[in-house]
């Protein structure tokens, strides 16, 4: 008669059952660990490593090990006047993007990602009232663009930007229709690609720009093209500062 050798399942059961004690003790990190402390101190440590830039919020919820929202936050620029200002941020942590950002204006939404090696990638809508904190301007833009910016750096090493809008209204009433502006940037010089507009006047027009890492307001641009009003088309040049554009 055959006999067979009993193999003992001691070292599995052990196994599983270590297995289980490790599942559990994670489980109960994640569900007890203190995130929102844990989140609001490493956003801290980016508002602390950020020299110029300036980050407030009101409180943050939504939290667990990789993702959190912030409510009421707010971005300031030194030397820049006026804030940034974003009703919800939610975020979730991962390796490719380092980090997703989905931005809310009051309605219109932008997403953010950010990569390791300091390029972010952005695009949606942002609600230039509530951006802006009630300020004299109203309409939503659509925004997009991939920015290069290494650790350090107060302007995008390289990138391009591109803004459009339906309808914006500028302090003092102003209104412009059919907005649009692309641009590559290289450091503080900016080559304007594309800026043009449907009303009150038709406009097509590129140049140049220079940026001010100290005072967004202060950039000075140079750009040339076509004006047309009415059937009638003339030759359009003008420089200046965006203060002074928008203003």
């Amino acid at each position: 008669m055959a006999h067979y050798q009993q193999v003992s399942s001691l070292p599995g059961r052990i196994l599983a059952r270590l297995f289980l004690v490790l599942f559990g003790f994670l489980i109960g990190i994640a569900l007890f660990m203190p995130w929102n402390k844990i989140w609001a101190s490493a956003l801290a440590s980016v508002d602390e490593s950020l020299p110029t830039i300036g980050l407030r919020w009101d409180a943050i919820d939504r939290d667990g090990p990789l993702s959190f929202r912030v409510t009421n936050l707010k971005i300031t620029v030194a030397d820049t006047p006026g804030s940034l200002a974003f009703r919800q941020a939610y975020v979730k942590v991962g390796f490719s993007p380092l980090a997703h950002v989905r931005l809310d204006t009051g309605g219109p939404q932008c997403e953010l990602d950010l990569f390791q090696n300091g390029s972010f990638e952005f695009e949606g809508d942002l609600n230039l009232t509530s951006l802006l904190g009630g300020a004299d301007f109203k309409g939503v833009v659509r925004v997009a663009g991939n920015l290069f910016m290494p650790a350090g750096s107060q302007l995008p090493r390289n990138g391009w930007i591109d803004i459009r809008s339906q309808q914006l209204l500028l302090p003092g009433e102003k209104s412009i229709e059919d907005l649009a502006f692309t641009a590559e940037i290289k450091g503080a010089d900016m080559e304007i690609r594309d800026f043009s507009m449907g009303k009150p006047i038709t406009l097509k027009a590129a140049g140049t720009g220079r940026l001010d890492p100290t005072n967004i307001y202060s950039t000075n641009f140079k750009i040339a093209g076509q004006m047309t009003i009415g059937q009638k088309t003339f030759p359009y040049e003008t420089e200046g500062t965006l203060a002074e554009a928008v203003w």
